[in-house]
């Protein structure tokens, strides 16, 4: 039977130590660099995106602000023409009228209205809200809550018949319909003149 004799490592010299321990350390830091490196490139990576998100509000709110000038401008140039039109003829509804208001805002208390445009003579009042696209729901309202709060804020007119109309540019599907149901007037743009169907508007009383 042969034994194999293991011989015993020799022990490690002094500069393979310091050579493993500066390796080792060359090691650690390379590591720390790239740990450094990464945190940099983070820090950058959040510092673009919040830039870019800033960037975004900013667009948006540009945006939003357009549109809406957009929309106040449409708005303003339809309320103009409407007004312009009754101010011409201060006839509405088989009414003529003395007088008429744009814009007539008032304030009791807790309760605060404006009405785009109030025609009035002494014994009848007209009331018509301007929109730049109509839809039924400002019927309903301009009937169920624009009526009572003028009778509030404007007692003096309180017992008067209202007559109601709307003007508008454009109509929702319903709202031609619905407005003869309420008995509202329409009044909308036909060429360079305003075209009102008031057949069916009966006074509020």
């Amino acid at each position: 039977m042969t034994t194999t004799q293991v011989q015993p490592e020799a022990p490690m010299t002094y500069e393979q130590i310091r050579a493993m321990f500066q390796e080792t350390e060359q090691i650690l830091k390379e590591n720390a660099q790239s740990q450094k490196e990464t945190s940099l490139q983070i820090k950058e990576t959040d510092r673009i995106l919040q830039e870019l998100g800033q960037e975004t509000d900013r667009r948006i709110k540009e945006v939003t602000q357009h549109l809406g000038g957009m929309t106040k401008s449409d708005g303003d140039l339809a309320e103009e023409l409407f007004f312009t039109s009754l101010a011409s003829k201060m006839t509405f509804a088989g009414q003529h009228y003395d007088a008429i208001l744009r814009n007539c805002h008032k304030k009791v208390g807790t309760l605060e209205g404006e009405f785009d445009i109030v025609l009035h003579n002494a014994t009848c009042v007209g009331i018509v809200e301007v929109k730049s696209k109509a839809k039924t729901e400002h019927l309903e309202k301009l009937v169920t809550r624009k009526l009572p709060d003028f009778r509030t804020l404007f007692p003096e007119y309180r017992d008067y018949p209202i007559y109601l109309g709307i003007g508008s540019m454009s109509f929702d599907g319903q709202v031609l319909q619905r407005a003869k149901e309420l008995g509202i007037g329409i009044l909308r743009q036909k060429g360079d003149t305003i075209e009102a169907d008031t057949g069916a508007v009966r006074a509020y009383r």
